[in-house]
């Protein structure tokens, strides 16, 4: 295991991603020797499985669809508990327009997960991401660091 970040995510239009990197960026800022980034949906799942086993911490971001978690963050996660993930602390980033539910689908997974702390508060985006969310993004940085 080496000190860093994972950062697990997928994006239907483009709005999670920009949230992702905006995390991305502000672990960086806050001195996170490495921080590791994944489209789930167009990079190596494999290297995304990897980098989560890698690192004691991670983030996953994804966006509501169909009343569940857009599929291949929800096709990681399932990796994942199969695999055996365990003992990591996990922040969650939602994306939903009128009725964000990936959150509660990722947190339901994960918790079911051995020794998997969620970490900080969930931060819900509403469809595009606004000046507004930046704080709570600054504020889930802390709190995946702390």
């Amino acid at each position: 295991e080496s000190e860093g970040v994972a950062i697990a995510y997928t994006s239907v239009y483009g709005n999670t991603k920009k949230a992702a990197l905006l995390l991305a960026e502000e672990l960086e800022k806050l001195g996170c020797p490495k921080v590791a980034v994944s489209d789930l949906a167009r990079d190596d799942m494999a290297e995304a499985i990897e980098d989560a086993f890698r690192y004691g911490r991670m983030v996953v971001a994804a966006a509501s669809y169909d009343g569940d978690v857009f599929t291949p963050m929800h096709s990681f996660l399932h990796r994942l508990a199969t695999k055996g993930y365990r003992n990591r602390k996990v922040a969650i980033v939602e994306n939903g327009s009128w009725a964000p539910c990936a959150g509660r689908v990722m947190k339901g997974m994960l918790e079911a997960m051995q020794g998997v702390e969620i970490v900080g508060d969930m931060v819900t985006i509403r469809s595009t991401m606004k000046q507004s969310d930046i704080p709570a993004l600054e504020k889930l940085a802390d709190a995946i660091l702390a």
